[in-house]
């Protein structure tokens, strides 16, 4: 089988749409439509269903496209192997990333690698921890570096450090009253059930983290606003709207639209693990495992 029209029909599957996937493949739709129905012939079976909209796979479309997948991993693996031998004199990473931490840890953990690889091209993917790991499983990127837990049974992850979470708003907006006994930074949760709360969407990792916060002592926030950015919900926490949840990460990155104060939630078992992700059966060639070492020497210096 030929991997590039592997590539093209998983595209096809993936997408659902003959259109969607000759754009991103960069050929004509006409071109991909000829080499489908081809391969069909060829096969003497139909891969997809034309009369549903979105396209979907037929039976035989499905086991095509499971064994397709596991086809493009083998050779991957072997031309890794191979790259390997030749002395790392050239090659390609893709790293998926989530933009804002991109901004805190690439320029941490790059020149370090540059030195070592100097010949390595470097890609990056940036986007959610989940569509990361989606990335990771359709092998357009060989590492995910962001934060945990997955639920993926079929990754690995590295822990490369641990990040406080803390409750941010702006200076004064929570006045002493709200403050435990003796305590300068520290505030009980069920003393902000009426205060405006900002949290990240559903989707976020982070709001797990916090939700189980919430489980954990039975509260229910009073959520004002919800963004897909925790950099967002910071500075309009900064800029008097109310509270949200930080990482030290976004305190690093992230310009405060005015003084802020931070505080500690009490017995709160809030860390967020930052790690690298790779697939389990991957080969894991000289440079991706150097990144990884790289990664977790610089970050706990920093």
């Amino acid at each position: 089988m030929n991997s590039k029209k592997l590539k093209y029909i998983i595209t096809i599957a993936e997408l659902k749409s003959i259109s969607k996937a000759a754009n991103e493949l960069f050929i004509s739709q006409p071109s991909l439509s000829s080499i489908l129905s081809n391969l069909e012939k060829e096969l003497g079976v139909t891969l997809f269903n034309r009369s549903t909209s979105p396209l979907s796979l037929t039976y035989a479309g499905e086991k095509y496209i499971k064994i397709a997948k596991e086809i493009l991993s083998l050779e991957s693996n072997l031309k890794k192997e191979l790259f390997d031998i030749s002395n790392m004199k050239k090659g390609k990473l893709t790293v998926g990333i989530p933009s804002v931490r991109g901004t805190h840890v690439l320029p941490l953990i790059l020149p370090k690698f540059k030195e070592k690889f100097p010949a390595m091209e470097i890609h990056l993917i940036e986007g959610d921890s989940n569509y990361l790991e989606e990335c990771l499983f359709s092998g357009k990127v060989d590492l995910v570096l962001t934060s945990l837990p997955t639920n993926h049974k079929k990754i690995n992850c590295e822990l490369l450090y641990e990040e406080k979470i803390m409750l941010a708003c702006k200076k004064g907006y929570l006045g002493e009253d709200y403050l435990l006994p003796n305590s300068t930074n520290v505030i009980s949760l069920e003393k902000l059930k009426d205060i405006d709360f900002i949290l990240t969407k559903k989707n976020h990792r982070i709001r797990k983290l916090t939700e189980n916060l919430f489980d954990m002592f039975d509260f229910k926030p009073k959520v004002v606003l919800e963004t897909a950015n925790t950099a967002t919900a910071f500075r309009l926490a900064t800029s008097g709207l109310g509270v949200s949840f930080v990482s030290e990460m976004i305190l690093n990155t992230t310009v405060p639209m005015d003084d802020f104060d931070l505080f500690n939630i009490e017995n709160s078992p809030i860390i967020w693990n930052i790690s690298i992700s790779y697939l389990k059966n991957a080969y894991l060639n000289d440079a991706q495992r150097y990144f990884i070492d790289c990664a977790k020497s610089v970050l706990n210096e920093n």
